[in-house]
C-alpha cells in the first residue's frame, strides 16, 4: 500500500441515476485517496457497474458530481493514459492478433508503440501465454482471454484503474496470481477500484469497502472497521450425517439468521452477546450431528447479513 501521498484523486458526491422508473443509483457519496485498493461491493443489480460507467463519463447523472484530480487539476474527466479500465463485458477486438491489440489499446493511451511491445510480450510471458501473441482473441478461453482484457487496461501504467469483475472467468490458481498482480500495479503507484463477487479474494486485497444494494450505501469505510462493526457475532456450522430438521434449526434459541447451505450443511448465526453456554447445551441434544465448528463472521457473511436486512 501507498502511504506517502493521501490525498483525494476521487470524489464522488450525491450521484444519482434512473433508468425508466428504476433508481439504479440513489445519493450515493464517496471518495478514494491515492493508494487506494478500493472495493465497490455489492449484488446483482446493486448499481455497481452503472457507478463505474458514471465516474469514466460512459454515462451521465441525473444529479450530482465526480471530481477527479489525477494530475494535480481538478477535473469532471483525466486524460484517457490517466486511466485504466476492465470492464465487466470483454471489450476487445476478438479478430485481432493479441499482440497487436494490446499495443494499439496501449498506444492510443500515449504508450509509445516499441515500449508498449515490449512490456506487452513481458506480461504475456508471465502469463505464458508468449507464444499465442499472433493468435486472435477468440481462439483463447475466457479465462485466458479474461487475462489479456487486464493486461489491456494496466499496460499504459495508469495512475488509476477501475476493474469491474477482475476474477470473472479465472480459476481459483489463476484468482490468486491476480491478487497478486493487484498488489503489485497498486505498490508500482496505481490507485484501484475493483468490483467483484468473490468476497474471500476481495478480504485479501481490498483497503477499504463501498457496499451499495438497491442503489444505496450500505457501508463505507476501511476493511477493519466493517469487522468491527459487523464481526463480532459468532457463526456455527453444523454437519449431519443426513437430512437436517430445518424446522427445529429455525426455531433454535440464540440464532439470528439460519442459513441452510444443502441438505447436510447448515449455518446457525448467533445473537451478540447471548449466552454461549446454552448455545452449546442446546446443541448437544440435536440428532444426526457429526460435526461443529465455529467462526467469527467473514467479508462474505458480513454482506449477506447487511444485503439482507436492508
Amino acid at each position: 500500500m501507498i502511504d506517502n501521498m493521501q490525498n483525494t484523486v476521487l470524489k464522488v458526491t450525491s450521484i444519482s441515476k434512473s433508468f425508466s422508473n428504476v433508481k439504479a443509483v440513489n445519493n450515493v457519496s464517496f471518495s478514494v485517496n491515492h493508494g487506494d485498493i478500493f472495493a465497490f461491493l455489492g449484488p446483482n443489480g446493486a448499481g455497481k457497474t452503472t457507478t463505474l460507467r458514471i465516474l469514466l463519463d460512459i454515462i451521465k447523472p441525473d444529479d450530482g458530481q465526480i471530481t477527479w484530480n489525477l494530475d494535480g487539476i481538478s477535473n469532471q474527466m483525466p486524460k484517457a493514459g490517466l486511466i485504466g479500465y476492465l470492464p465487466e463485458e470483454r471489450g476487445l477486438y476478438l479478430d485481432i492478433p493479441i499482440l497487436k491489440s494490446l499495443v494499439y489499446l496501449a498506444s492510443i493511451r500515449g504508450m509509445d508503440k516499441n515500449e508498449a511491445k515490449k512490456a506487452a510480450m513481458k506480461w504475456l510471458e508471465r502469463l505464458e501465454l508468449a507464444d499465442r501473441a499472433k493468435e486472435k482473441l477468440q481462439v483463447l478461453s475466457k479465462g485466458n482471454q479474461q487475462k489479456i482484457q487486464f493486461v489491456a487496461s494496466i499496460l499504459h501504467k495508469p495512475a488509476f484503474a477501475i476493474l469491474d469483475e477482475p476474477f470473472s472467468g479465472l480459476d481459483p490458481l489463476n484468482q490468486e496470481m491476480f491478487i497478486d498482480f493487484i498488489k503489485e500495479i497498486n505498490n508500482q503507484g496505481t490507485t484501484i477500484i475493483l468490483s467483484a463477487h468473490q468476497m474471500q479474494l476481495v478480504e485479501k486485497v481490498a483497503h477499504k469497502i463501498f457496499l451499495i444494494n438497491k442503489g444505496e450505501e450500505l457501508y463505507n469505510g476501511n476493511l477493519a472497521g466493517i469487522f468491527d462493526s459487523y464481526g463480532n457475532k459468532q457463526i456455527i456450522e453444523l454437519h449431519y450425517k443426513s437430512g437436517l430438521n430445518e424446522d427445529l434449526l429455525r426455531r433454535f434459541a440464540g440464532a439470528e439468521n439460519v442459513e441452510i447451505i444443502d441438505n447436510i450443511k447448515v449455518k446457525l448465526t448467533i445473537k451478540q452477546n447471548y449466552d454461549m453456554k446454552s448455545v452449546l447445551s442446546d446443541l448437544a441434544k440435536l440428532e444426526g450431528v457429526f460435526d461443529i465448528s465455529s467462526h467469527k463472521p467473514d467479508l462474505h457473511d458480513i454482506f449477506l447479513h447487511l444485503v439482507k436486512s436492508h
